[in-house]
Formats: structure tokens, sequence, C-alpha cells
């Protein structure tokens, strides 16, 4: 059957990477109608990358890999997932008739020489900023290739190193990135009222990428989101796979690898929603700049300002919007 063409959707997407283009500053030196399609080429004054729009939805990127080329795989993968999120193309978490209660299963290690697809996650627990969930594919040599990498105390690089090792891990191993940025998370969200959904959604979303380009069924995980949603979206589509949690996420290398994927994603888009604003977001949910750094958000722009920059269900949103219509000056953080 062939696919349904959306010429209002086709317009759209072209519009939306002019928008995008004229965001970063780069130039659009060229447009032009190709075979079926539309294409714009873009200039960030090193590189020229062309965008290719078909009707059927079909999004090309070539030319030379930069960062440009990786700048507009973002866009891409953002424009997908909230396109995915708007339509209900992908409706996972939306669907009433799927289980809500998380199923917890019991930790298994993972033998080295497996191959696995393996998950990450970033910004769940930050009040500003998205959430980023990566897959990257896992066979004996990409682990070999970790252990050289230095990742075992990911946790203690810096912004500057983490970027880095998540392009020398990118450069080992098949991977995909889902960033949900705030605005179409808080639209998820207020649709399912559940992160573990959201994150579920994510997960599937990311599994699905991978699988497009390898053949695997084993996935694991330090944490999951609901497995009960990820299992049945994935079975609807055929696919047969195995949850694992990771025994040890501390000291496997693996989740280490895709987690770092993920982290550097959502600090390269918090820079950016940073300089949009003019101030340094914050990580975490409790920082004590979150609650000022928030009045003064809705102070220029109002709630809807507040929603592009921030997970609107945590607890810091009621204490700002309380401040700001003068109901208390006093506030705790929680979860």
């Amino acid at each position: 059957m062939k696919k349904k063409k959306d010429y209002e959707g086709h317009e759209a997407a072209i519009q939306s990477l002019r928008a995008f283009a004229f965001q970063k500053r780069w130039q659009i030196v060229e447009e032009k109608e190709i075979d079926f399609g539309y294409r714009v080429v873009v200039f960030d004054g090193l590189t020229r990358n062309n965008v290719d729009f078909y009707p059927s939805g079909k999004l090309l990127i070539q030319g030379k890999q930069g960062a440009l080329y990786d700048e507009l795989g973002r866009w891409r993968e953002e424009r997908n997932t909230t396109t995915a999120l708007k339509t209900g193309i992908v409706s996972l978490p939306f669907e009433e008739t799927l289980p809500v209660e998380q199923t917890v299963t019991a930790p298994i290690s993972k033998p080295t020489a497996r191959e696995s697809i393996v998950l990450g996650v970033a910004g769940k627990e930050d009040y500003f900023g998205p959430l980023v969930i990566s897959a990257i594919h896992v066979d004996a040599w990409a682990e070999a290739q970790f252990s050289m990498l230095g990742i075992h105390d990911w946790g203690l690089l810096s912004d500057e190193l983490l970027l880095a090792k998540a392009k020398e891990i990118r450069a080992i191993c098949q991977y995909s990135l889902v960033t949900i940025g705030p605005t179409r998370y808080n639209e998820a969200f207020g649709k399912v009222q559940r992160q573990e959904n959201v994150w579920a959604w994510g997960n599937v979303r990311a599994i699905e990428t991978v699988l497009e380009k390898v053949t695997c069924n084993i996935v694991s995980a330090r944490q999951f989101g609901d497995m009960a949603i990820i299992e049945a979206a994935l079975g609807k589509k055929g696919r047969r796979i195995t949850l694992e949690q990771s025994a040890d996420s501390e000291a496997d290398l693996a989740v280490a690898a895709a987690s770092i994927v993920a982290d550097a994603e959502y600090v390269r888009y918090v820079d950016q929603l940073s300089q949009r604003i003019g101030q340094k977001l914050p990580r975490g949910a409790a920082d004590q700049s979150i609650i000022p750094m928030g009045c003064e958000i809705v102070a220029k722009g109002g709630q809807a300002a507040l929603a592009e920059v921030a997970k609107l269900h945590f607890a810091a949103t009621k204490a700002i919007l309380q401040i700001e219509r003068g109901k208390t000056r006093k506030f705790s953080i929680e979860r």
C-alpha cells in the first residue's frame, strides 16, 4: 500500500527547517523542486548540506558529515518525535487500554559477548530541558572499544568531556536519539499524566530506530519506564524482544555509554535553551536558582514561556506560579 501523501505536512516541514535555520543563523543558499520532492540547501559558514523533503513524509539529509549534518539530524529526529506526538502516529502511551501499572522485573546480568540494544535516559529528574532517550547497539567489539574510552566514572565528566566521549561512542556503534523538548513533553504528559508513559514511548521509538539498522532481540537498561507499554507496543509490530534490567549499572560499560550519549544530547539542548533566554539553566529539580529563574521567565512571557523550557508537572511550577500570583512567599521543591 502506498503511503498517503500529506502536502500540508510537507510544507510545514519545509517551513520548520527555514525557521530552524534562521534561529541557528545559517544561510539557506538554494531552494528548488526535485523529482517528486523539494530541496533546501543549508550553509553554516563551513559546510553545505542538502535537505530533501517528500510529500510522503520522507526527509533526507545529504552531503558531508560534520557539525551541520549532526545538527540537522537532531532537528529531524526531534521533528519526527514532536510530529508523532502531535498527530498520534505513534499512539503508544496514549492508549487507555494499555496497562498503566509499572512492571518490575528482577535485575539480570548481561553477558558481554551477547548483542543487545542498550538504553540511556537524561532529563528525567531535571526541571528544565528535554527528556532524552538513547539506544545503542552493543556487541563484544563495541564493548571492547568502550573499555578504552575511560567512561567508568562517566558521572564525573565535565560537559566538554561528556560531549567528546559521546561523539566517540556514536562513531563506534549504531545509535538513535529521541529528544522530547519541553513543549511537546508537556503536551504528552497532559494526555497521560505519567512520566513513565512518556518515557516508555521514547524508549519504543529509540528501539525501533535501531532495529531498522540491526537485528537484535535483547534490550537492556538501568531503568525502562513502563515496561508493559514497551512490550505491548513492540509486540503489536511483531517485535519479539526481551527486556533486561542491568544488574550493576555502575559497572556496566554499555549502560555508561548509552547514558553518555543521552546526557550529551541533554547538555547540548539545554545550552541552546540557556542561550535563548540569556541565563544558564540549572540541572536537577532542587537547585536554589530554579524558583527565581522560573519567576523571571513567567514575569517576562507568562506560563507559556515557562512551558517552552520546563517540565510543568514538577512541584517547582506550582511554587513559581504562586509567587507570581502573590499568593505565597514560602515554598519548597518536591518531586
